[in-house]
């Protein structure tokens, strides 16, 4: 009885099989892999605004004389520590049932290029209430 090994006998194999179903699964394999990462990223950049959105807050929570340049420039700083754009920032304060709060609201647009797919543009967007001294 003769025994081959296993590397004798895929060198020998000359149909090509082989090789076709390295090709067909392995590139539906790496397209996922493309996928995930670039699903990663955006969620990295949609929870990045509301990081930069809740550090911004922390200002209108302590001091209720603080302004809009001085939120913004708090969140497009946050922004530019994570290399992600500037964005442009609303802010508003109001007293409402004797309650005084403070809204900020955030957002811009990223462009992301796929291979083998056309440039796409998301917009991301977030928003908070927090609450301000009397």
């Amino acid at each position: 009885m003769i025994v081959r090994s296993p590397i004798r006998n895929f060198t020998r194999d000359q149909s090509g099989a082989t090789a076709v179903e390295f090709a067909l699964v392995s590139s539906a394999f790496i397209a996922l892999v493309l996928g995930i990462c670039y699903v990663a990223i955006m969620l990295f950049n949609n929870l990045s605004l509301g990081w930069a959105l809740s550090s911004a807050s922390r200002l209108a929570e302590i001091n209720k004389s603080v302004t809009q340049a001085t939120i913004a420039q708090a969140v497009n700083a946050q922004l530019a520590s994570m290399n992600l754009p500037t964005a442009t920032v609303q802010y508003t304060s109001s007293v409402s049932g004797g309650l005084r709060t403070a809204q900020i609201t955030a957002g811009y647009t990223q462009t992301y290029t796929l291979p083998l797919v056309s440039t796409f543009q998301i917009n991301f967007s977030s928003s908070i209430t927090v609450p301000q001294p009397g």
